[in-house]
């Protein structure tokens, strides 16, 4: 487990949930990497890399709200898809509390405005982290089991997934990232067409 991996997997679980990058990187892969690597190396620095980047967004994103609400409340004004899910983590919050800061890891881009939402509306940060930390726990440990369950059925399916996991690692990290940019960029076209005849 090399230093630049570990960098790499913050920073990609630290982009994956910050409020601008978070359009364009997909944490999801990194997520995933981390539960193989876990399964074929025992890396357990690999898990506290992207858990720990997680976090790091959710508190940034925070201090965004807090710090820059006016800016903020033009970035989500901006745009109608930005509308929609500030509206949605907002009556979220409104109805759920903090048990909706951790629940929101589950629910997409809900997840992107949440931290600055509740910094902007001045929740106790002490609230906020912890359900911040329950919801990295939930959203992330929930692709880096699914990661590690996947290593675990290649390995038992006579694949060395050691090897094949140290061999193309960034190759899985790009194509990822790819692979869920583009489903992104269609479901967006398809989104809007939908929306047009409606």
């Amino acid at each position: 487990m090399t230093l630049t991996l570990l960098a790499t997997l913050f920073l990609g679980a630290f982009f994956d949930a910050t409020l601008g990058t978070c359009f364009f990187v997909f944490g999801e892969a990194f997520f995933l990497l981390a539960g193989g690597l876990l399964y074929s190396e025992g890396a357990w620095l690999a898990v506290v890399a992207v858990m720990a980047g997680a976090y790091a967004a959710d508190q940034t994103g925070y201090l965004i709200g807090k710090t820059l609400h006016p800016w903020f409340r033009r970035f989500v004004l901006a745009r109608r898809q930005r509308r929609i899910a500030y509206r949605k983590a907002l009556n979220l919050l409104g109805r759920h509390g903090i048990k909706a800061v951790a629940v929101s890891r589950l629910l997409g881009p809900v997840a992107w405005f949440m931290p600055a939402i509740c910094g902007s509306l001045k929740l106790s940060w002490p609230r906020f982290a912890i359900g911040s930390a329950l919801g990295v726990l939930l959203g992330v440990g929930g692709f880096v089991m699914l990661g590690y369950a996947g290593a675990w059925g290649a390995e038992h399916g006579d694949v060395d997934i050691q090897a094949i996991i140290m061999a193309h690692k960034w190759t899985f990290l790009i194509a990822g990232q790819a692979l869920f940019l583009i489903t992104a960029l269609v479901s967006r076209i398809v989104g809007n067409a939908l929306f047009e005849r409606l």
